[in-house]
């Protein structure tokens, strides 16, 4: 666990505690499952236990996170039920932002993200499949933030900290390098460029769809394993 954050800066503590928190699982980097253990997470940033713990209360309270005994969390294991339901909502927020976005954006942010995009399908390239979510996470932000609405922005990271573990089915190979989601972030980069908010929104759609369509295969899988 001490690869998965790092030491604090001279800020709130427990800011920093929920920044990384937030990180680590908008960036897929707790799978669903994981406990979180106060103690063993304090040790990790090199601090004590109290910051650490009321970071993890906020996040329970929130239902990111689940509290369990023994001073310890659990980031809630998915179902397919669970998922489709997030998949559904974050459609209907994702493509206001997006939609919105291609009203507001600017032709550099536009050329900004046509390098995220390349650098997306690189780290997709990649044995780590953590740096392709966290480009696929930079490069989401960057469209959310280009709509300048900041309280659609925190639902979206909100909703994303929940989804987030399950991106970890993304990718159950690294060798299988699909194509779905290059296509769907082109039609993006055009339909931004044309400042066309319908087609935005429709390729966001899309985009949230394919992914959903992989995850539900895999927690199915998972399911059908389990008996």
């Amino acid at each position: 666990m001490s690869k998965s954050f790092i030491a604090p800066p001279r800020t709130s503590l427990v800011s920093h505690v929920e920044s990384q928190l937030r990180d680590a699982l908008v960036e897929g980097r707790l799978e669903p499952g994981t406990r979180l253990v106060t103690k063993e997470l304090a040790d990790s940033l090199g601090m004590s236990i109290t910051p650490v713990r009321e970071a993890l209360v906020r996040f329970a309270a929130s239902g990111v996170l689940t509290a369990e005994p023994a001073s310890s969390f659990r980031v809630p294991l998915l179902t397919v039920e669970r998922y489709r339901e997030l998949a559904a909502i974050r459609k209907r927020v994702k493509s206001l932002a997006a939609e919105t976005a291609a009203i507001r954006i600017t032709a550099v942010e536009v050329d900004a993200l046509e390098r995220r995009v390349t650098a997306y399908i690189e780290a997709k390239h990649t044995e780590d499949h953590h740096d392709a979510l966290k480009e696929n996470k930079a490069l989401r932000f960057a469209i959310y933030e280009a709509a300048q609405m900041p309280t659609l922005l925190h639902i979206i990271e909100t909703l994303w900290m929940r989804a987030g573990p399950g991106f970890n089915y993304l990718f159950p190979d690294p060798t299988a390098v699909g194509t779905t989601d290059h296509a769907n972030y082109q039609a993006l980069i055009v339909a931004l460029r044309a400042h066309d908010a319908a087609a935005a929104g429709e390729a966001i759609c899309q985009a949230i769809d394919d992914g959903a369509d992989q995850v539900i295969k895999a927690l199915r899988a998972r399911e059908a394993a389990a008996g």
